[in-house]
């Protein structure tokens, strides 16, 4: 819950001031007089109490999660989990062998598992950034997540697996891995389609608080809007990225 809850933080928190624009940019449309002032005044009101909704609801997540992690970590089954990883920590090399295992073969697997999860996602749909097709399901009123939000936060763990392994190759022989601007790239695009992903979720479940203001409710829809948006952005970032060069062997 806490990993959630500081992403979707961060993201609610930096898209606050879009929906607080966009508000107020929506009022602008309508004609010109005394009607267009209270409507641009309540969008703004609207924008300001969605942000200390957010903000509410988001801190009361982590002061949940904080609380049960300082429980887990007072737990007899953690300290036993510890006491177990000392032991482990003290016995390495765990075999004879240990110091002359070959780690190639597991970095090709890391390898081979990223490459399937990739090839599994429907990169031909996110060939476009901030398309309307994506973008039908992931602004429906289904409260349940996005069905293709899963599969990218399985790739984005399997790519850090992945860099993680090449490290460990390398610093077997004493040598830094060598830079790739591609891994990097792809891998700051699934970081921002994760706080995305996850700040349009913390603003859809604040839109079904009950008896909230239509005007707060409108600033939640736009500001989810807005996430899922970038969310579409961020796909097209990696499948660019991930288009340029295969991954070789580390």
């Amino acid at each position: 819950t806490a990993s959630v809850a500081a992403p979707a933080r961060a993201g609610t928190r930096t898209a606050a001031g879009g929906a607080t624009d966009r508000a107020t940019g929506a009022a602008g449309v309508s004609a010109p007089g005394a009607v267009g002032a209270p409507d641009r005044g309540n969008l703004t009101v609207g924008a300001a109490k969605a942000g200390a909704l957010l903000d509410r609801q988001l801190t009361l997540a982590r002061t949940r999660a904080h609380s049960t992690a300082l429980q887990a970590l007072g737990s007899s089954r953690f300290h036993g989990i510890a006491d177990k990883v000392a032991v482990l920590a003290s016995e390495v090399p765990l075999t004879p062998a240990a110091a002359d295992t070959d780690l190639r073969p597991l970095a090709e697997a890391a390898r081979e598992r990223l490459v399937d999860a990739v090839a599994a996602l429907p990169l031909l749909t996110a060939g476009s950034p901030y398309n309307a097709a994506a973008l039908i399901h992931g602004l429906s009123p289904d409260p349940s997540p996005h069905p293709q939000d899963a599969p990218w936060h399985q790739v984005r763990l399997l790519l850090r697996l992945h860099r993680y392994a090449r490290e460990v190759l390398h610093a077997t022989t004493g040598q830094a891995p060598p830079a790739d601007t591609r891994l990097l790239g792809a891998g700051e695009a699934l970081d921002r389609h994760r706080d995305a992903s996850e700040a349009a979720g913390a603003a859809a479940q604040a839109a079904r608080t009950p008896r909230i203001a239509p005007a707060t409710a409108y600033a939640l829809g736009v500001l989810h809007a807005d996430q899922r948006h970038e969310v579409e952005a961020a796909r097209y970032a990696f499948q660019r990225c991930w288009q340029k060069e295969a991954i070789g062997m580390p």
